[in-house]
C-alpha cells in the first residue's frame, strides 16, 4: 500500500539500520543513556539496573529480527472489528512490533498493518503519509475506522495526524508507547530533524501540547518511568488521555511485555 522508494533513499535507510543495529548489539544502548541518568538522578523507577539489562536484551532481539520487517506483521489477515495500525519509532522499523502483533491478532484484533516512514524526516511529513496510508487502508478494508498504536516518535507522528490532519474520529483509538510528547532531552544525540522537533521546549512539542484533546478519538498514552530515553515522569499528562506509568520497562521493553499487550488489548475491545 505504501510507496516504492528511491535507490539513494534506500541506501540512506540502510546506513541507519546499521548504526542502530550496531548500538544496540553492542549495548551502548541502552547502556549509556541509562547511566546518564543515574549521574543526572532522575527517576529511574523500580531496579533500574536490571531494567537496564532487560532492555539490553530486548533490543538486541529487536534488533536480530529486523529483516522481519520485509515481511507481513502477525494477524496481517485477522478479521476483528476493524484495522489496527502501528507506527515505529526513530531509526526502526515495524518488525519491533511483532511480540505486540501476535498477542492482538490472538486477541481477535485487526488486520495488523505496519506503516513504515523515513524518520529522519519532518513530522509533519510523516503524518501526511500515515494519513494517506490510513485511507487506503479504510478503502482496502471497507472499515470507516482505524485504530493507531505509536511507539516512541511514531507515537507522535500519529498524535499530529489525529490532532491536525483530520484524523479525529477516522482514529477509534490512539495508544502511544514511550512517545516523547513532552520532549526528551536525548533527541539531539542523532540525525535528522527529529533531533530538533522531539526536544524539550521545541516549536512541535510546543504546538502539540497546546492544541485542543481529539473530540471523537481515545488517547491512551503509555510511559515507564524506567525508559531512559523518554522518563515516563518527565513527560507532561496529555488533556484527555488516559495515562499508564509503569516503573520498571524499559522503552524497547514496552514493545515486548505481556501487562502493556492487556492493556492496549482492553482498549481497542471497547
Amino acid at each position: 500500500m505504501q510507496r516504492r522508494h528511491s535507490v539513494r533513499h534506500l541506501i540512506w535507510r540502510g546506513g541507519v539500520a546499521a548504526v542502530s543495529q550496531a548500538m544496540m548489539l553492542t549495548g551502548f544502548y541502552p547502556l549509556v543513556p541509562h547511566a546518564l541518568r543515574v549521574i543526572q538522578r532522575g527517576d529511574l523507577g523500580e531496579r533500574p539496573v536490571r531494567a537496564a539489562i532487560a532492555e539490553w536484551a530486548m533490543s538486541a532481539a529487536v534488533s536480530a529480527a529486523r529483516p522481519a520487517g520485509f515481511f507481513a506483521l502477525p494477524g496481517s489477515r485477522t478479521q476483528g472489528p476493524r484495522p489496527v495500525i502501528v507506527v515505529h519509532g526513530y531509526a526502526m522499523n515495524r518488525a519491533n512490533f511483532v511480540p505486540l502483533a501476535f498477542r492482538l491478532s490472538r486477541a481477535g484484533l485487526g488486520p495488523i498493518l505496519g506503516f513504515e516512514y523515513w524518520t529522519l524526516g519532518r513530522t509533519a511529513a510523516a503524518a501526511r503519509q500515515l494519513g494517506w496510508f490510513v485511507d487506503q487502508v479504510c478503502a482496502a478494508t471497507r472499515s470507516p475506522e482505524v485504530d493507531l498504536i505509536g511507539h516512541s516518535m511514531g507515537g507522535v507522528v500519529a498524535r499530529y495526524y489525529v490532532t491536525f490532519l483530520g484524523g479525529d474520529g477516522v482514529a477509534k483509538n490512539l495508544v502511544t508507547i514511550g512517545s516523547p510528547h513532552g520532549g526528551t532531552d536525548l533527541s539531539r544525540v542523532g540525525v535528522g530533524h527529529a533531533t530538533r522537533e522531539l526536544l524539550i521546549g521545541s516549536q512541535l512539542v510546543t504546538r502539540l501540547g497546546a492544541a485542543s484533546p481529539p473530540k471523537h478519538t481515545r488517547v491512551t498514552a503509555i510511559w515507564s518511568r524506567a525508559d531512559a530515553l523518554v522518563p515516563g515522569a518527565r513527560q507532561k499528562p496529555i488533556p484527555g488521555a488516559d495515562v499508564i506509568m509503569y516503573d520498571d520497562l524499559g522503552h524497547v521493553t514496552l514493545l515486548g511485555s505481556r501487562r502493556v499487550a492487556r492493556e492496549i488489548i482492553e482498549r481497542l475491545k471497547r
